[in-house]
């Protein structure tokens, strides 16, 4: 397991809840093979709530090549250009758009334009394009000033946040995408796409599931390729249970994200603490269903043994006092004194009863134990 934690002490702590989840979903497992594969008890889910009523939402589509090629020369004039060598270039990009291109290669002749006129646009695209080695962060007034409301700043905007997603900047590019308004994209579903993956990462349910539902609903021309994993998304969304294991999980590679990216701060250390808090209310529910199907297991070997069956037993006609070998626990973290068949009966367990990123933690936790294991006897 990647060290995810800055914080020794928290790094500790997250390991100390793992190691007793893991023990308890064992137990769990075992208790279920043993009382004839009953299922936990599923906790009945809450009422879903009062839906809220639906605000009108405008559809949106990219401009056609007639419309964008009207908006960027008028948004030239406006800058006054007057060099003779920089208003033929301009317009021999512009004729571009008269033949039929995706919104994407719109966008590009669109960016090529402003960096013609704009040296800082040009310097700002320079500095964010997609490359192999992260952008140098900056906060001009063209990223940060106001709504982004114009062609210019909308589309710049919109170039930027989607490669800081790409480059797994989703914080700063949400902020960004938060600013823009989208009535002035020549790139709709792209920047409703993008937007809606970076909500999605950060586990941000609702929002995101507008930003889809506008993606796939109310807007044109959208992409296959944005359509089909907007859907994935969205059922995704569906599945996720709050404090469930599988956000637990969620959130400790976000912060392995923030970590990658050198970034310590409040943030990282709020998800931090949301993580704790979640392993311990989750081993709580754990250790309270292992509680309860001791009990009723219990409950059933009374029932259904003769009087008197709990002190003795009868062997090939002999009898005898009721007794089992004492076995000698172990803390340290292994699978105690179970032989290699109950192992594999306990995995098996897990494999059917969990999905296959649980095994697979569960799988890397334990060679973990077994490699600190290991070094701490050299």
């Amino acid at each position: 397991m990647k060290h995810w934690f800055p914080s020794t002490q928290k790094k500790t702590v997250v390991e100390h809840r793992l190691q007793r989840f893991v023990v308890i979903v064992c137990a769990c497992a075992l208790s279920t093979s043993l009382l004839a594969q009953e299922p936990i008890p599923v906790p009945i889910p809450l009422k879903e709530p009062v839906a809220e009523k639906a605000e009108p939402v405008e559809l949106l589509a990219p401009p056609s090549g007639v419309d964008l090629k009207l908006q960027l020369q008028s948004w030239v004039a406006e800058q006054k250009v007057k060099n003779p060598a920089q208003l033929k270039m301009i317009a021999n990009l512009l004729v571009k758009l008269e033949a039929p291109l995706s919104a994407e290669e719109k966008l590009n002749l669109a960016l090529e334009i402003f960096s013609n006129v704009k040296p800082k646009a040009k310097q700002l695209i320079k500095d964010y394009r997609i490359s192999d080695q992260l952008p140098q962060l900056s906060n001009p007034p063209i990223l940060v000033d106001g709504e982004a409301d114009t062609i210019y700043l909308a589309n710049v905007r919109y170039y930027v946040a989607r490669n800081l997603t790409q480059f797994r900047m989703v914080d700063r590019a949400l902020n960004i995408f938060n600013s823009i308004q989208p009535k002035t994209l020549i790139d709709p579903a792209g920047f409703l796409f993008f937007k809606a993956a970076c909500e999605h990462h950060l586990l941000q349910k609702k929002d995101c599931g507008k930003t889809l539902d506008q993606l796939l609903n109310h807007t044109e021309s959208v992409p296959e390729r944005y359509r089909q994993v907007a859907v994935l998304m969205q059922a995704d969304l569906e599945t996720l249970k709050e404090e469930s294991l599988d956000e637990i999980s969620r959130k400790m590679s976000d912060v392995e994200r923030r970590l990658d990216l050198g970034n310590s701060g409040e943030k990282v250390q709020k998800v931090e603490d949301e993580i704790i808090a979640s392993l311990d209310k989750l081993i709580k529910k754990m250790e309270d269903q292992a509680k309860n199907s001791s009990s009723s297991g219990a409950g059933a070997g009374n029932s259904s043994s003769p009087e008197g069956g709990a002190d003795e037993s009868r062997v090939k006609g002999q009898i005898a006092p009721g007794e089992i070998d004492k076995k000698k626990l172990s803390n340290n973290g292994g699978w105690g004194q179970l032989p290699p068949k109950k192992q594999a009966s306990a995995k098996n367990i897990i494999n059917r009863n969990f999905p296959s990123h649980y095994r697979k933690a569960i799988e890397k936790y334990f060679k973990k134990l077994a490699t600190q294991k290991a070094n701490t006897n050299k």
